[in-house]
């Protein structure tokens, strides 16, 4: 049986300083990953880990000058990100 309160705990750890979230405590946030750790939490009525201005600024700086979005600082663009990137900040309703 899934443990729902172990489950967002373990993502909480995975918060980095930025706001966003790695795949494990202390990896890179990333923003496919973010939509995976924001679903997951909306899901499991976590969404108090997130700090939702912080977060919202990583998402809206993954905008690059052309109009595309990409995954992390310093990368390219790639139209995969807009699907992650738009939808977590769906959830976050920024």
């Amino acid at each position: 049986m899934l443990e729902v309160k172990k489950a967002t705990d373990f993502i909480a750890r995975c918060r980095n300083y930025d706001g966003g979230f790695g795949a494990v405590p202390g990896a890179e946030s990333h923003a496919g990953q973010i939509f995976c750790c924001t679903a997951a939490l909306a899901i499991g009525d976590g969404l108090r880990h997130i700090d939702r201005d912080l977060l919202g600024w990583w998402l809206a700086e993954r905008q690059l000058p052309t109009g595309g979005l990409n995954g992390r600082p310093e990368k390219k663009q790639d139209v995969c990100y807009s699907w992650w990137v738009l939808s977590a900040l769906s959830i976050l309703q920024r």
